[in-house]
Parts: C-alpha cells; sequence; structure tokens
C-alpha cells in the first residue's frame, strides 16, 4: 500500500511540474472610451489578473503608430497600465491592435521589436531580424497583416512567448444628437413651453469626462443658459442626456450646442430647435391656398361652357323640328 502511496505522490508532482511548465496566458481587461473604440484624447486602460512567468510586453500598432512597452506584474500576476490622453491623441482615425506578450515559462521575450540600419521598424526573434515592418508613417489602417507576423513568430523553434490581440478603433471625439427632425437642416424636433426641456443624444466619448452645454438664442445670437453635464456609459456607445425643469424655456428659436470640456473643437455638435406654445396651430402650406383657388377659378368657366353648349344643342333640336 505504502508503494502504491509513493507512486501517487510522485506522479500528482511529475503532473504538477507539467503545468508548471505549461505557459500561462494572461486573463487581460481592457477599459476604452465605448465598446472596443479608443476616443482621440482619452485615457485607455490594459489590465490582467494572471500574468505569472514575468514583464509582459504590450505592442501598440496601428495607423502611422507602432510602439511597444514593458509592464511588471505583482506577485499574484496583476498589472495594470492607463495611456494617457497625451499619448491617445497622437492616434490616427482607423483600427488598432493592441497585443499582450507574454514571455512563457522560461521568463525571457524571445520575440521583440528593433529597428533595421536604415531605422525602419523590424520585428526581431533574439536579436536577429524576422520581419521588416518598415517606416511608421507608411503603416495602414489594417493593422492584422502586422499582428500576424507575431502570431506566426510563436512557432519558431525555441520560442515559448505567446501573443493575445484585441482590436479597437480610434475616432475622433463626437457628438450626435437623438430627436432629429431634419438632419439636413440640424433640426430637432420642437419643445413646449411650460413643460421640462429634454434634449440627449449619444457619444463616443469616455464616462470618466464631461460634457459643456450652452444653449443660444437662435435670433440674437445671447447665451440663454449654460450648465455641465455627465456621459453615461453605454453597451455599445455612450450616451448624454440635457434637461431643464418645467416650465421649460419660453416660446422662441434656439440653438444647442454640446462638446468636451476639453480643448477639442472637433468633439463639439450642434442642433437648431424652437419652442412654441402648446396647442399651437399650425398654418397650411401657402401652396396649398394656392391649388385651392386655381381649382375654384377654373370651376366656373368649365360650368359656363357646359351649358351654353346645352343650350345651343336644345335651339338646334327645336329649329330642325319645326322645318319637319
Amino acid at each position: 500500500m505504502s508503494v502504491n502511496n509513493s507512486a501517487m505522490r510522485v506522479a500528482i508532482m511529475i503532473l504538477l511540474l507539467a503545468c508548471m511548465a505549461l505557459p500561462v496566458t494572461a486573463s487581460v481587461y481592457y477599459t476604452s472610451s465605448a465598446n472596443q473604440i479608443i476616443t482621440k484624447g482619452d485615457a485607455f486602460s490594459v489590465s490582467s489578473t494572471s500574468a505569472k512567468n514575468g514583464p509582459v510586453a504590450i505592442w501598440i500598432i496601428g495607423r502611422n503608430y507602432f510602439d511597444t512597452l514593458s509592464v511588471t506584474p505583482d506577485r499574484e500576476g496583476n498589472f495594470s497600465v492607463t495611456l494617457k490622453p497625451t499619448t491617445t491623441e497622437k492616434f490616427s482615425s482607423g483600427q488598432y491592435a493592441v497585443v499582450i506578450q507574454d514571455p512563457g515559462p522560461n521568463g525571457r521575450m524571445e520575440i521583440e521589436s528593433g529597428t533595421d540600419s536604415s531605422g525602419n521598424l523590424t520585428i526581431m526573434s533574439r536579436g536577429k531580424i524576422i520581419e521588416k515592418i518598415g517606416d511608421r508613417k507608411d503603416l495602414k489602417g489594417n493593422v492584422q497583416p502586422v499582428v500576424a507576423y507575431l502570431l506566426d513568430a510563436v512557432n519558431l523553434q525555441g520560442v515559448d512567448d505567446s501573443f493575445l490581440p484585441e482590436y479597437f478603433f480610434v475616432e475622433e471625439p463626437s457628438v450626435h444628437f437623438d430627436q432629429m427632425d431634419s438632419v439636413f437642416k440640424s433640426q430637432l424636433f420642437n419643445q413646449i413651453t411650460g413643460e421640462k426641456l429634454v434634449i440627449s443624444g449619444t457619444t463616443n466619448m469616455g464616462p470618466e469626462n464631461s460634457l459643456r452645454t450652452h444653449i443660444y438664442n437662435r435670433d440674437t445670437n445671447g447665451l440663454v443658459i449654460s450648465n455641465t453635464i455627465p456621459i453615461e456609459g453605454g453597451v455599445k456607445i455612450n450616451r448624454w442626456s440635457y434637461q431643464i425643469e418645467a416650465p421649460g424655456l419660453p416660446q422662441g428659436n434656439y440653438y444647442i450646442t454640446v462638446g468636451w470640456t476639453k480643448s477639442n473643437p472637433t468633439s463639439t455638435g450642434m442642433a437648431n430647435f424652437d419652442v412654441v406654445n402648446p396647442g399651437t396651430p399650425i398654418p397650411s402650406p401657402p401652396e396649398n391656398h394656392g391649388m385651392e383657388n386655381a381649382v375654384q377659378h377654373e370651376e366656373f368657366p368649365t360650368f359656363l361652357f357646359l351649358t351654353i353648349s346645352g343650350v345651343l344643342i336644345v335651339i338646334l333640336i327645336i329649329f330642325a323640328v319645326g322645318k319637319k
């Protein structure tokens, strides 16, 4: 029995050692502006809970952008790194890849980024160039071919690194409105004076930001009211809502601007709206009256023509009968 127990202990030890030798893929979490969206000028965070093979490399690849950085996890394998707004504002619109590189059981990175004698970007394996990427400014919006070089590198002999890619789209900050009556004219549906005013929309900016709203009188360009409102996180896109409690605004013509509190002019949206009295009758379009009048004027000549024609026919019949 003791022999069997000893054999079992040895088998368990061998199994544990084998498991320890397997590369551990980190469980990675991303915090971006919205679902798979990095908004230029927003912070972008990457974190993990199980990176236990040593320092981790993070590759960031996109249009005109190529960079790597190293992060050392704590004893439990946790790490967190945030790309600051000063970094993301350098991104160009398009697809980006964030690739996590785990060094594998030996704790060493066999695959690294580098440059050749001309200063062009390369991917290297233990000091030797295995792929030439080219100049940063030549990197296109489709980053998947470059990521494929990294994924193929794990098949090289003596390489136990692993790569975990995630794809995002980089966008300019923007604000959009709901309740559009005319997109061409940027015209919202009417609001009713005496009632609560509600204007809402969407944005690709992250919930950690705030939006600044300004409402102006469209006739005088005078500022009526301004406020700061929060951004609410959404599943696919983030939302915002601006409200003025009853009685709202007096009757008039207005426009509203909603923009980032940061100094980025491309992030401001604008829309027109009118505030009308409740029960205000909607006048008929002038062209309808014109058509009705035209029909009325046409009806009298037609009636007169038919009447005269009928009288003439009766006279002709009487004259014909008299001759017989």
